[in-house]
């Protein structure tokens, strides 16, 4: 499913960034791009985040 419309980020991309290490929203932003456009995304990339790093059994960073 797209999560972020501006730039056709899908959540499994951002899963895929996680994976390739990413741990904060800074470093998802930066690995993906998303929430860098009009931002109404970033709530809902931000629970799809915090699903990723416990499905991955990662611990996120903190801000």
């Amino acid at each position: 499913m797209y999560v972020c419309l501006c730039k056709g980020i899908s959540d499994r991309r951002l899963h895929q960034a996680v994976a390739e290490g990413a741990r904060s929203f800074e470093e998802l932003q930066a690995a993906t791009g998303v929430a860098t456009c009009c931002r109404s995304c970033e709530p809902f990339a931000r629970g799809v985040l915090h699903e990723a790093l416990d499905s991955a059994g990662a611990a996120p960073q903190a801000a």
